[in-house]
């Protein structure tokens, strides 16, 4: 019965318990230019999340798989915050990271950024899947450390590559400090469910929900950022 009513929550209250988030990092939303929020985009009670994450936990160094709003949001935090924080932003499509880019160049912003375009593949690994290019990525986080993970891509969303986030697993295996949190997008999905899966079992440690669609890993010593 749970499920079915989270169901329904999500099918047709999508943005349901926004109001507080949207009041809390209005903010940096409104600060530069125009940002279109779509339903695509991240819910907002999940932006302040991240944004609390960085600030009170003092992350220094982000991976992100999807570029987007939370790209521009970070750096701009990172910016009025003042903040020892650097962003590595993979996504498959060039031309859409174009986009993000112009916007941070507007606002004098890209030194916060790295962007990868890692065109997406068909997998090897698991069916309907179609990864980020594995030699783009690789060469682009070599053996740095990252102490938050968001991870809201590659595109996922069609039967043939519903599976398809699962293998980000293999970019963050080897690469991430003894402190960290791991934000996951879409949760519910079946990719995502499998990449969650894998993330418990490399690291140990067990997800907590933030709603039936979005989740948090931790690890190591950390205050409280959930809203």
């Amino acid at each position: 019965m749970k499920k079915k009513i989270d169901y329904f929550l999500r099918k047709f209250f999508l943005h349901k318990n926004e109001e507080l988030p949207a009041f809390l990092i209005q903010k940096l939303y409104h600060q530069g230019s125009y940002l279109p929020f779509t339903t695509s985009s991240l819910k907002f009670r999940f932006l302040v999340c991240l944004a609390n994450d960085i600030v009170v936990n003092s992350r220094t160094s982000v991976l992100e798989f999807g570029s987007g709003i939370s790209t521009i949001l970070i750096a701009r935090l990172i910016k009025m915050n003042n903040l020892n924080c650097t962003i590595i932003t993979v996504d498959e499509s060039a031309a859409w990271q174009e986009i993000i880019k112009k916007i941070l160049k507007e606002e004098n912003l890209l030194n916060y950024v790295n962007f990868v375009c890692a065109p997406a593949v068909k997998s090897t690994d698991i069916e309907l899947s179609y990864e980020y290019n594995n030699p783009a990525v690789f060469e682009a986080i070599g053996d740095k450390k990252f102490d938050l993970v968001l991870a809201d891509g590659p595109s996922a969303w069609q039967k043939t590559n519903v599976m398809s986030r699962a293998t980000n697993l293999k970019f963050i295996k080897n690469n991430m400090t003894d402190n960290f949190s791991i934000f996951v997008d879409n949760s519910d999905r079946p990719g995502e469910t499998e990449l969650v899966n894998r993330i418990a079992s490399e690291f140990n440690i067990k997800p907590m929900m933030l709603d039936p669609t979005f989740l948090t890993f931790t690890k190591g010593q950390h205050y409280n950022f959930v809203i």
